[in-house]
């Protein structure tokens, strides 16, 4: 049995919010968090440690994240296969990026499960999982799978940015022209500023054996740690004798 106008449109309200609360928002922390691979190790693996050491973290993740994420996406599928891509009330540039938004979500889809699998399940395939950053970086010294995770990033960041503009329209927030032209910039410029920051996180784990650097905008102090490693072991002897000879 087909579902009724009113039907298919509480589906599509639902999809887009869905899409903005909480993926979106969930999206926005990832790459907040991820960032902190431009740090280093060892500032991104206590992020990392935090994350975890969370209450209640297996059903923030299950109703937080996956069940949302699954939601969005077979409901995704289900307007893939109603979208009619050449739709004559729509712009040309519309019509574009109505198929774009289509085409990104099923390239997420695959996206999604394949770093899901391989960073929150990579123990099940015999990764170590105590030094994520480590894990990523030796997954980021294959360019094929880099760039798969560039599309990736892109991918996300043009789906929720054209979301946005969806969602203004779906919840009457953007009925005239006007307000949905100045929409449509709005969420391009979201789209942008996630793409740039979720690119530049990925260059945090110095991918291709540390070809490729990211974009540091504020001075980092070296952790005391990282200043220890950098001390030659043979000067530890010197240290030791000195001490000992001030101390007589």
């Amino acid at each position: 049995m087909g579902l009724t106008d009113r039907q298919w449109f509480t589906l599509r309200r639902l999809h887009s919010l869905s899409g903005i609360l909480p993926v979106g928002v969930f999206l926005a922390n990832h790459f907040f968090f991820n960032s902190f691979a431009v740090s280093g190790q060892g500032p991104f693996n206590d992020k990392v440690e935090l994350l975890r050491s969370l209450p209640y973290l297996v059903l923030i993740e299950t109703f937080g994240i996956f069940v949302p994420i699954a939601f969005h996406a077979v409901l995704g599928v289900l307007i893939y296969r109603e979208a009619k891509f050449n739709n004559r009330r729509l712009s040309y540039a519309h019509n574009h990026m109505f198929t774009i938004q289509r085409i990104s979500g099923v390239i997420l889809i695959f996206f999604i499960t394949y770093h899901v699998l391989f960073t929150r399940f990579a123990h099940w395939f015999g990764h170590d999982t105590s030094d994520m950053y480590a894990l990523l970086h030796d997954q980021f010294r294959s360019p094929w799978l880099f760039a798969a995770y560039v599309i990736g990033v892109l991918a996300a960041s043009y789906h929720l940015g054209n979301g946005l503009f969806g969602f203004s329209i779906h919840w009457g927030l953007a009925s005239s022209r006007t307000g949905q032209r100045r929409m449509a910039r709005v969420g391009m410029a979201i789209a942008l500023l996630f793409a740039a920051v979720g690119i530049n996180a990925l260059l945090g784990f110095e991918p291709l054996d540390g070809r490729l650097k990211p974009v540091r905008l504020f001075n980092l102090q070296e952790e005391p740690a990282a200043i220890e490693a950098r001390i030659p072991a043979e000067t530890a002897p010197v240290d030791a004798r000195h001490a000992t000879e001030e101390s007589r």
